[in-house]
Formats: C-alpha cells, structure tokens, sequence
C-alpha cells in the first residue's frame, strides 16, 4: 500500500492544553503516524473544498511522548519545562493595495531563513503571536513577488507560512496565536483549516481562551483577532467581559503565567475596564500586531512585550505607536524599541528570563531581562518618550 505523501507535519498545543499532530496531505486519506514506535491513526481534520485541494488531519499525542513520527518526517516530542522559548509574529509577506513587500528578496522578506536560522538554534518551543497570511491581493506590475499566490487559498498559505516555516516544524512543538489577518472576512478558512488549535474548522469571530501547562510556567491564550484598536465593540463586551474571567481563572495558582495574545491589550480605556483586573496574575503580556518589537513597564499591570518583527514589513517609526500599544497608560522607566526583522529567544534563568533579540541570521542585536514582572532593554535602539 503506497504511504500518503505528507506535505507538511508539526506539532502544536491544542486548545485542551494538550499536544496535537497536524499533518497536510494531497492524499486521498490520512497518513498513520508513529509515536515511540506504536501507530498512530489521524482523522481528517479538514476535507478538500474550493481553493484547498489539501486534506488536512489530526491525532492527539500523549504528552509522555519521546518519538513522533508521519510521513517522511520526523516532528518534535511534546516540551515539559521549556528552558529557551522562540517568539515571533506577523511573519507573511505584505501585498496590499499600497504596500507591497518584495516577496522574492530575503532582505525584504526574510521569514524563510529566519526560520531556518530558528532551527539550528534547537529552541524547546515555538510560539507565534498571529498574522501569518499577507498575501491578500495580486502581485502588481515590476514588483518583486511576480507571481505569487494570493488570498485565503491553499497556495498562499503554502507561500506565506506551511513551505517558509517548513523548518520550524521540525525543530520544536508550536503554540499558534490567531491575529486579526485570521479574521473569518479576511483568511479565517485558512486559519481554521490548518492551524486554530480547536476542534472545529467553522470559522467564528473569536474563541475560547485557554491554558497550557509548561512545567513552571502556564501560557494562557487569548483571541483578539477581532477585537478593536482603538475602542470597545459594544456588542462583544460581554462575550469579553465573560472571557477574562476565565482567563484570571486559568491563570490562578501558576507559578509563572503569561497572557498572550495578538492586539496589545492595553490600547484603551474601555479594553482596560472589560478586563477588570483579569491580568493582575500575570506576569508578563505578550503580543504582536504592530511590526517591530517593544518592551515596555506599566504602574500596577503586567509588563507588555510586543514581537511584530517577524517578517511583515516593519514600522519603522514606532515612538508613537509605543504610546498607541500602552494607551495612554504610565509607562515605568524607559519603553524600549527596535525596528529590526527578527525573532526573541527566551531563556529561563535564575531570577526569570534573559531574552535576545536576533536578526534573521541570528546576529544578537539587542537584549532584555524579565524578572519579578518587569523588563528591562538595552542596546542603541532605546527609545525614549
């Protein structure tokens, strides 16, 4: 019997908390997977449809796990204590009405050998804080992404995020961030298909949050993708009213907990008063969707990093938007910047975390330290309000 050819294979913590394998097939049915040499049956997660050819399947593995195999491939064992954590976000290459990436040079987009370069560094855990699809519109004439596949199909997925990450997928177990690009008007079938991290494909305007247990430290998950900028929608208040009860409940009793989630959370009053204190056990918020990185300290809250770097074209001004993440909030200390593509390596030490900030080939360009809820940066990239 010929072995289903398997497109792309990760492993990602589900919204159970729980490990889950994902694969993406052009087979006419799911490939078996192998865990510490025992078969493992996937289910079809997703079937193909208009604009997916792919069928997409799932098995949940045991977190006691030491081997995980599908395919051709092998993919990481599910982490216990994580000691070095990869973040990065708004990863996709930008084709939009009047603001074009060049696709096709690794200056301009230079997610593939980030991504790479994330692999050799053999981190124990991957976590992305959203917008992975940015490929909304056709390529216009003399740009450089002549071409390209675009919008909420199964090809610029596939550019944007499933053959770019490919090495990722090979190097640590992911936890996957919904952001506001995977809203369900914009590419929420994508989303859904291959990586929202519940049961169901049927696209919603937000979803549950959830906690996932990491040894000493607790990530809990939170979707924003639809929430607002710059002010509440009336209608989803309770829903987010509700959600943040939950969340100060998952985050109780963690020896460390992290709340992350796309949009900063701090952007406005009315945000701020939907979450009534909900944030009060955390220790740090981690974020993405404005493109640059950022740490920052606020009276009484937990302290804001934001990793945007990722790939997405950079907003290279970002003394105003630092204000704009906080909302007008009091910053303790000097908020720190840097408009550079990259990732953040995490690492556990003593008294908290050490975190590094890498260029796409790995150069350290900048570093910070989290401990007792609060950060600190340096490097020339300072920027000072």
């Amino acid at each position: 019997m010929l072995m289903a050819a398997v497109l792309s294979a990760w492993l990602q913590y589900g919204a159970d908390g729980k490990p889950h394998l994902r694969a993406v097939t052009d087979a006419a049915s799911c490939p078996t997977g192998t865990v510490d040499g025992r078969e493992l049956p996937m289910q079809r997660r997703a079937a193909p449809r208009a604009g997916f050819p792919d069928l997409v399947c799932e098995a949940a593995v045991p977190p006691s796990a030491r081997t995980v195999r599908v395919g051709e491939s092998n993919v990481p064992a599910p982490v216990h204590d994580p000691q070095t954590i990869v973040v990065l976000g708004d990863t996709g290459c930008r084709i939009a009405l009047l603001n074009v990436q060049s696709c096709d040079d690794p200056e301009a987009w230079p997610l593939p050998r980030t991504a790479r370069t994330i692999a050799a560094l053999h981190p124990d855990l991957i976590v992305h804080v959203g917008d992975y699809l940015y490929r909304e519109r056709g390529c216009p004439p003399l740009a450089r992404c002549a071409g390209s596949p675009h919008g909420d199909v199964a090809a610029a997925w596939t550019a944007d995020w499933l053959a770019p990450a490919a090495p990722l997928f090979g190097a640590a177990p992911l936890i996957l961030v919904r952001g506001n690009h995977e809203e369900c008007d914009r590419n929420g079938i994508g989303w859904f298909r291959y990586l929202d991290p519940h049961d169901t494909t049927a696209c919603s305007e937000s979803t549950e949050p959830y906690a996932v247990d990491l040894g000493n430290l607790r990530l809990v998950i939170f979707d924003s993708a639809v929430a607002e900028d710059t002010g509440l929608d009336r209608s989803r208040e309770p829903i987010y009213r509700r959600q943040f009860v939950h969340v100060r409940a998952l985050a109780v009793g963690a020896p460390q907990a992290w709340f992350v989630t796309h949009r900063p959370p701090y952007t406005n009053d009315d945000e701020r008063s939907a979450m009534d204190g909900a944030l009060a056990p955390f220790d740090l918020v981690l974020a993405g969707h404005i493109h640059f990185f950022a740490a920052l300290n606020l009276a009484s809250l937990p302290p804001l990093i934001v990793n945007g770097e990722g790939g997405t074209k950079l907003d290279p001004d970002y003394a105003p938007l630092l204000r704009f993440a906080t909302g007008g909030l009091t910053v303790e200390g000097d908020p720190f910047g840097s408009a550079h593509f990259g990732f953040a390596v995490y690492t556990r030490s003593a008294g908290g975390w050490s975190i590094a900030l890498r260029d796409p080939d790995g150069t350290q360009r900048a570093h910070c330290t989290l401990e007792k809820r609060a950060v600190h940066c340096s490097n020339s990239e300072a920027s000072h309000l």
